[in-house]
């Protein structure tokens, strides 16, 4: 998802929120969702939630997975 983009689902306090990740999205990286947040005392606003990524990679590779990755190696290194 990190490398190619997509949508994932965040759970806020009202609710899940489709979110849109870019292409080549960093690990680390935080998107601000503006009015998702805490309630703010007193009043009827939100502050803004962060949502932050975390790259999981994947373990347990099939053979046909592992030739995938080392293919995509060599074609990094002679790019």
């Amino acid at each position: 998802m990190a490398v190619l983009g997509g949508e994932v689902q965040v759970p806020t306090l009202k609710g899940k929120l489709a979110l849109k990740i870019p292409p080549e999205t960093q690990n680390g990286r935080a998107f601000r969702l503006a009015g998702q947040g805490m309630p703010h005392l007193g009043d009827s606003s939100h502050g803004d939630l962060l949502a932050k990524v975390s790259v999981i990679l994947p373990t347990k590779l099939s053979e046909e997975e592992k030739k995938l990755f080392e293919r995509l190696g060599q074609l990094r290194s002679n790019s």
